[in-house]
């Protein structure tokens, strides 16, 4: 049996919430997975993009990456990975200055061949950097055919399909039209960019994401987790490791989601209140605690909550305050010919010269269903595909 451990989205470098405490977290999620690969005692580490959350990550942050890489290699396991979009630069790609250790390879059309330590079940890892948008439709997928017929082939991308990835999560290709472009199908599609741990049979073909290692998003409420790949015989069997099983403490941190609703005569203790509850009484001094303000705009104030948050020893805190204003506005109108005052911002919106990428934006910034921290996020991914489709590379 060949044992292979795919990890991906390690989002190296990630300050979330402007946290130097986070982005460390990150680097610990990826030492745990390296624990994991130890402990399984693994032929090979596969990485499916994002390596890095950046394309220019910082010095210490290179360097806790390649301790991490130097560590597999001292153990002689193989770390084989592709470009992701957030890391992603215009020549030269990290995985270039990683792969000048012995182990490592950046994956490509030609076929990387593992195999168990008595030389049996062998498997040949394919991969694909992260196609920019305008490159999809025309993108050559031709993989170079191996010689070796008994092995079980292994594609890694960076890519959202469906019918893993639902419609409203970005826009997922179909995956049964991009295996029709493949010059022949794979046994198995190790998949990264979706944060979900997830995985699915289509046309013969297993389709996996492991997830991420850490929480990008306070939405993404499943463990982190990476799969451990158990091949014999052309059968792929997937089977999920917690980063919480490696051991590390506070690996991943922990979060703590308060959603606070004020009403008239609310101060700072309805909020202690709220986090007392939503705690049930569990220590928060080493959790993310993420504090949302809604309802009325009472005179508690958003450093006010940061500094109970300080008091309990909150390392990483967040706070999110939407409230409604109660204010009066110098114009009248006639309410008869205006139902709906959404309406009435695009009147006037329309009467502006908005480019479709700053209307976009707009329409982000007002949507409520929308976390403050999703939209930088977002707007990002859409700048750079905005880019790459007016200047190319």
């Amino acid at each position: 049996m060949t044992k292979i451990l795919h990890i991906s989205d390690t989002h190296l470098g990630l300050r979330q919430y402007r946290s130097n405490i986070r982005r460390s977290d990150f680097a610990d999620a990826l030492d745990s997975a390296v624990d994991i690969a130890i402990d399984e005692e693994v032929e090979a580490v596969i990485h499916t993009g994002d390596l890095f959350d950046d394309p220019s990550p910082n010095v210490p942050t290179v360097n806790r990456c390649l301790d991490a890489v130097s560590r597999l290699d001292s153990e002689d396991i193989p770390f084989l990975a592709i470009v992701g979009n957030h890391e992603r630069k215009r020549d030269e790609q990290w995985m270039d200055i990683v792969k000048r250790f012995g182990n490592t390879v950046r994956l490509s059309t030609s076929p990387t061949q593992i195999t168990e330590k008595k030389g049996g079940n062998p498997v040949n890892v394919f991969g694909f950097d992260a196609v920019r948008n305008p490159e999809w439709e025309n993108y050559d997928f031709t993989l170079e055919e191996p010689d070796n017929e008994d092995a079980v082939n292994l594609l890694c991308m960076h890519e959202l399909f469906e019918p893993l990835v639902p419609p409203h999560r970005g826009q997922p290709y179909h995956l049964d039209e991009f295996l029709d472009r493949l010059n022949f199908l794979p046994d198995g599609l190790a998949l990264g960019d979706y944060h979900s741990t997830c995985n699915t049979e289509v046309n013969g073909v297993k389709a996996f994401y492991p997830g991420a290692t850490e929480r990008t998003k306070v939405s993404e409420s499943t463990d982190p987790c990476v799969y451990v790949l158990e091949i014999t015989d052309e059968n792929i069997q997937l089977r999920t490791r917690t980063i919480e099983s490696a051991g590390r403490d506070n690996v991943p941190r922990d979060f703590l989601v308060v959603n606070v609703e004020f009403e008239e005569g609310h101060g700072i203790d309805h909020v202690e209140r709220r986090i007392d509850e939503e705690a049930g009484g569990e220590d928060i001094a080493e959790k993310v605690v993420v504090v949302r303000l809604r309802g009325v705009d009472v005179p508690v104030t958003t450093n006010d909550v940061y500094s109970l948050l300080s008091q309990r020893e909150v390392p990483v805190p967040n706070v999110d305050d939407k409230r409604q204003v109660d204010a009066d506005f110098d114009f009248e109108f006639d309410e008869e010919d205006i139902d709906d005052i959404d309406q009435m911002i695009e009147e006037q919106l329309s009467d502006l010269s908005f480019s479709p990428l700053s209307a976009e934006a707009e329409d982000l910034v007002r949507d409520e269903s929308i976390d403050d921290d999703d939209i930088r996020t977002e707007m990002n991914h859409r700048i750079r595909a905005a880019q790459e489709e007016e200047f190319g590379e």
